[in-house]
């Protein structure tokens, strides 16, 4: 069985969704293929930056997102190892949402503008040769019964997130860069002292944030660099242990609450860094363009904007305004205009903050001086107090 659509969008997360949104809104024929049934909880600081709300207004998702209740985050502080913290306001408010409410009212949203998805779809095979002279793309995808579908595209969205074996596929080089691991974990319990925050601790090795989500929640995300990981072995309980050990505050502010609904949600090994953003003509959205450092907290709104500018370039590529053989280039050009600077700041700062080493000697140096410049790199002059 085969079909053909205009675009072919891979990822229903908010790369993807935003990708669809725009696609379908202009009347294309769009599917998109979800290799997960919504709504699932994913590893994820689950904070949208002030950016982001300018996104889900131009996808139409803004009014929804806000009827969800999240949480309004205003300030926040960062707490080194030693007991220092350094306090900030945001340029911006974000908002705390849940991904497990998230992606699942995005992903509804493209519906609504008229994209076509179709959950537990994994995409086995993706090629794009030109054929009879216009870009065409064949998609094999499985929904885990046995039985593959053969699809046509004019242009595909890789929206696929931080890793998948697709980028195995198409011989992605970051796979070989270094890598570190994701978790999260709830809490319940009192959570006002974090109300309209967003708290981060340092410890050698790694990071974590806490945050408030839509239904009073607190959310706990990490990071921890591969060869940490090793060292401490065990479950993602002993990590959080080991976190708590290296930051007072940590121990602190988790000491009061309990374990949430949703047990400990860890990752694949992840590379942080910007990958290229088109792979063999597919425009790449979300993680699978770049993973940013969650403590830039701006992963989420960088998703979404990627993904309406790859919506956009797919538009402009259907409409005939860009020609084939130059809208992937179009689209690179756009997207590093966009992230570049971003990502460079963010990697001179995951020095300091993931190396055990390194991240000590500067915390005892300058480690507040150094959290500053760090602050308004990343979030804006006006964020460091």
């Amino acid at each position: 069985m085969m079909s053909a659509w205009d675009a072919v969008v891979v990822g229903a997360g908010p790369a993807g969704s935003a990708a669809a949104s725009i696609l379908a809104s202009a009347g294309r024929r769009v599917l998109v293929l979800e290799k997960d049934h919504f709504p699932r909880a994913k590893v994820c600081g689950q904070f949208l930056s002030g950016d982001a709300v300018a996104w889900l207004d131009r996808i139409g998702a803004l009014a929804a997102v806000l009827s969800a209740s999240p949480e309004i985050i205003r300030a926040g502080s960062v707490h080194l190892p030693g007991g220092r913290s350094v306090r900030f306001r945001l340029p911006i408010d974000a908002l705390g949402i849940s991904r497990f409410r998230l992606d699942d009212l995005l992903a509804n949203r493209a519906k609504e503008a008229g994209a076509c998805i179709r959950f537990g779809q994994r995409v086995v095979s993706l090629s794009g040769p030109p054929i009879g002279g216009r870009s065409e793309f064949a998609i094999r995808c499985s929904s885990g019964d046995g039985i593959e579908e053969e699809i046509r595209a004019r242009t595909v969205v890789g929206a696929w997130g931080r890793w998948d074996a697709l980028d195995k596929q198409l011989d992605r080089r970051f796979l070989r860069q270094q890598r570190y691991f994701g978790w999260s974990r709830e809490y319940a319990g009192d959570t006002q002292l974090l109300a309209g925050t967003v708290r981060l601790y340092l410890f050698p090795g790694g990071y974590c944030g806490l945050s408030r989500l839509e239904d009073g929640r607190a959310n706990l995300a990490g990071v921890l660099s591969e060869a940490v990981r090793r060292a401490i072995g065990g479950s993602w309980e002993d990590v959080v242990r080991y976190a708590r050990r290296s930051n007072g505050a940590l121990d602190a502010d988790l000491s009061g609450l309990g374990a949430g609904p949703r047990g400990d949600l860890g990752t694949v090994p992840v590379v942080f860094t910007a990958k290229p953003p088109t792979e063999n003509g597919i425009l790449m959205a979300g993680d699978a363009a770049g993973v940013i450092d969650p403590f830039a907290g701006q992963g989420q709104a960088a998703a979404l904007r990627s993904g309406i500018l790859a919506g956009e370039t797919a538009l402009a590529l259907l409409e005939g305004r860009i020609r084939d053989e130059d809208y992937a280039a179009v689209y690179r050009a756009a997207w590093r205009s966009l992230f570049g600077r971003r990502f460079a700041w963010s990697a001179v700062f995951r020095r300091l903050m993931l190396h055990p080493a390194l991240g000590s000697a500067a915390a005892r140096v300058g480690g507040e001086r150094l959290v500053r410049m760090g602050i308004r790199s990343l979030w804006g002059k006006g964020a460091a107090e």
